[in-house]
């Protein structure tokens, strides 16, 4: 039987990634800049696409030793200061990351394998990155001049 795809929350996924890819292009940041989003969004969708136990397993065995849970809330402390420092950022983030999890919960309801959840999360992701970013610079450079 073939799943049902759930057509709202990837395009959801593609207008965030989108808006995401249009910042960048306007931002006018150096091509690291691209190379890092797009490197993050293949670190979350293989982080979401892993099931939630061996999630759970990594995140137990960051705080296995007294030393490793000393560096994990520093580099906590430095994120919660990083957060209040770029809140504006975060809202995009966090739209961004929700419609990753509504991507991946509706894929997983309708009975995608993680390989599956994995490569289409990507896919539409980084289609929507680029995607956004060329239909900004089309924008800045055939309209505007």
């Amino acid at each position: 039987m073939i799943p049902k795809i759930p057509w709202l929350a990837l395009l959801l996924l593609l207008a965030t990634n989108m808006t995401l890819g249009g910042f960048l292009s306007a931002w006018h940041g150096h091509w690291l800049g691209w190379v890092v989003v797009a490197l993050c969004i293949l670190v979350l969708g293989a982080m979401l696409s892993c099931s939630w136990a061996t999630m759970r397993d990594s995140f137990a065995h960051l705080l296995a030793s007294d030393l490793r849970a000393f560096i994990v809330a520093v580099l906590v402390a430095l994120l919660g200061v990083a957060i209040i420092f770029w809140l504006h950022t975060l809202a995009h983030f966090l739209v961004i990351m929700c419609a990753f999890l509504l991507a991946k919960i509706d894929l997983q309801t309708a009975n995608f394998s993680d390989r599956q959840i994995f490569g289409t999360i990507t896919f539409i992701s980084l289609s929507g990155l680029f995607l956004g970013g060329l239909i900004n610079y089309l924008v800045s450079t055939l309209i505007l001049e």
